[in-house]
């Protein structure tokens, strides 16, 4: 069991606020005239041409592969539908460099965009409107002086995905200029993406770091697993090319610590799945940034690692089994209520006594899948028996945006009984696109009874309130085990309001260690994390998880601070459990 939770809007990596070096918002100031091609129609777009007689003008700079700039397509799509008829001229541009003309056009028709998206191939305008990331919106009024710049709304920002905004700004702004009057608020924070400038045509060829000779390495070491096509990641960074177009996203999260994502405490090589850079493969990432990104030469480059087309496993699994049923998902959730859990069964009962060495959850629409978790329904039971308080101990698996597959070593398995069958719990949160989803596991067997048994237990609490304002509220839970257990990994779980997640270990003769200490708590990344190696814990020995909410204010991914919490499956609820995966000792 590994990394096993929730994530939002597929995977939104960190992406940070307005920092301090980003540039001031050119409020007040009258936009020059300015041609740019449209890739759908392959024909030039005029700014003064086709805004002549319009009472506003709202430019917004957008991204195909920006999960929180995609968010808002749909936002943006009914406000120009709704303001379109009085006077109002919408328009998109695409100023990031990783996006090619040919995924701007591919994008618009997708959506069906009912305005033009523009390529701003050097980031000309992007510059010229000092605009650092995407999604950012600017309102103009009939004369082209800016009168707004900023975040669409609340709703979607780095890690947040709302039931519906609070605030309303470019609307504000938007009716503001149509009836006449000031726009009480001209300027707030964009929220989303950097933007990546060009870098210089031909770097030094004496530079200390190259693509192809380091940072290439270190990509496919800590990054690629995620960040190719047909995985959890919004784009991929499989060539040069694409690493570039991200660079200066890239320097921002990689110097903050963001990415590769990590939020234990312990010391490096704890636990076997740590995914930090070391030291020097931050140095050598940041130098070929700051030396503009230099490729290096083609002799140097790292051989092209094998992936397996749709899987992780290592290898084809032996089985793969899907929902029975297809799901359809609406554009939007009703009500702000959000999207019910669905359970659907997957594949048929089994026959026989099965072993599970690996297994991977993988959905068919992934942009809207919020998480998946198997269960295994035993023999002659039901959906209720894997919905109680039990059931931590039925989890076989689960997806999460960026999770790895569970791939045990030989003598490790899982197992199933004859007559029993999977089910699969899903989250979804549509995204402005319907479609259809059969998500599937793919199962690896062992080839025969292992030597360990593994089996999984929730550590959880289900009875609390969190006050409304709060900043630090405290939630406990423990589970004592009466047999000696070696534990394997270990996986905390909280919402939007989780601050940290501790797992403490108190012996029978009363002594306390801490197992893990997680004190940055991310709803993104959920990770499990693998002692690398395994803990024996004595019988009558006792785990007790204890979990930090905060919910003021002055938590940024807060739904809602004036409201009590109390659990509950939809993310503006909250859940406080701790996972872990173990075997009888022996």
């Amino acid at each position: 069991m590994r990394r096993l939770g929730y994530c939002l809007l597929a995977m939104v990596y960190a992406m940070l606020p307005l920092s301090a070096g980003d540039a001031v918002a050119p409020v007040g100031t009258r936009v020059a005239d300015f041609t740019l091609p449209e890739p759908l129609t392959s024909k030039p777009w005029s700014l003064v041409e086709n805004t002549r007689d319009a009472k506003a003008t709202v430019i917004v700079f957008s991204s195909t592969t920006c999960p929180v700039a995609s968010a808002y397509t749909t936002r943006i799509i009914d406000m120009a539908k709704r303001y379109s008829p009085d006077g109002v001229v919408f328009v998109g541009i695409n100023s990031h460099s990783a996006d090619e003309p040919a995924d701007v056009a591919k994008a618009a028709k997708e959506w069906k965009l009912p305005f033009p998206v523009l390529k701003d191939d050097r980031t000309t305008i992007a510059d010229k409107l000092s605009v650092e990331r995407v999604p950012t919106a600017i309102v103009l009024d009939a004369t082209r002086t800016v009168r707004y710049f900023g975040r669409i709304d609340d709703q979607f920002s780095p890690g947040v995905h709302k039931a519906k905004q609070s605030t309303r700004e470019l609307a504000n702004a938007i009716e503001a200029v149509l009836e006449g009057q000031d726009v009480k608020v001209s300027h707030t924070t964009a929220m989303g993406c950097k933007l990546t400038r060009p870098k210089a045509e031909k770097p030094s060829d004496n530079a200390t770091y190259t693509y192809t000779k380091h940072v290439s390495r270190i990509i496919q070491a800590k990054c690629q697993e995620c960040h190719r096509p047909g995985e959890a990641a919004p784009f991929s960074l499989m060539t040069y090319k694409q690493t570039i177009g991200w660079a200066d996203m890239m320097r921002e999260v990689v110097a903050d610590d963001v990415m590769p994502p990590w939020h234990a405490d312990a010391a490096r090589g704890h636990f076997k799945n740590d995914r930090r850079l070391s030291d020097t493969e931050k140095k050598t990432i940041l130098g070929w940034i700051d030396n503009g990104c230099p490729e290096g030469d083609a002799k140097d480059a790292a051989a092209e690692p094998s992936y397996i087309d749709g899987w992780r496993l290592g290898r084809e699994p032996d089985a793969v089994l899907k929902m029975l049923k297809p799901i359809t998902i609406p554009a939007n959730a009703m009500f702000g209520l959000g999207f019910p859990y669905q359970y659907v069964m997957v594949g048929d009962v089994f026959e026989e006594e099965k072993w599970v060495q690996a297994i991977e959850v993988r959905p068919s629409y992934r942009a809207v899948v919020h998480h998946i978790l198997c269960f295994i329904i035993p023999p002659g039971g039901t959906i209720f028996d894997v919905a109680g308080g039990q059931f931590g101990t039925h989890l076989l698996g689960a997806f999460v945006p960026g999770d790895q597959p569970i791939i045990n070593p030989d003598g490790y398995a899982r197992r199933i009984a004859k007559g029993s069958r999977l089910v699969f719990e899903v989250h979804y949160t549509p995204n402005g696109r319907a479609g259809v989803d059969q998500s599937m596991i793919g199962i690896i067997y062992a080839k025969k009874p292992p030597k360990h048994e593994l089996f999984s237990t929730a550590i959880f609490n289900p009875k609390f309130v969190i006050p409304a304002g709060v900043a630090k509220h405290e939630v406990l839970s423990e589970q004592t085990f009466d047999k000696s257990v070696t534990l394997l990994s270990l996986t905390p779980h909280m919402h939007l309001r989780g601050k940290s997640f501790r797992y403490d270990l108190i012996t029978p003769d009363g002594k306390r260690e801490v197992l893990l200490n997680v004190p940055k708590y991310d709803f993104n990344w959920q990770a499990s994390y693998e002692f690398r190696e395994a803990r024996t814990i004595a019988a009558k020995s006792r785990i007790e998880c204890t979990a930090i909410y905060d919910n003021s204010k002055s938590n940024p991914f807060n739904p809602d601070p004036a409201s009590k919490v109390r659990w509950g499956t939809q993310t503006w609820n909250e859940m406080m459990i701790g996972f872990a995966m173990y075997h009888e000792a022996k």
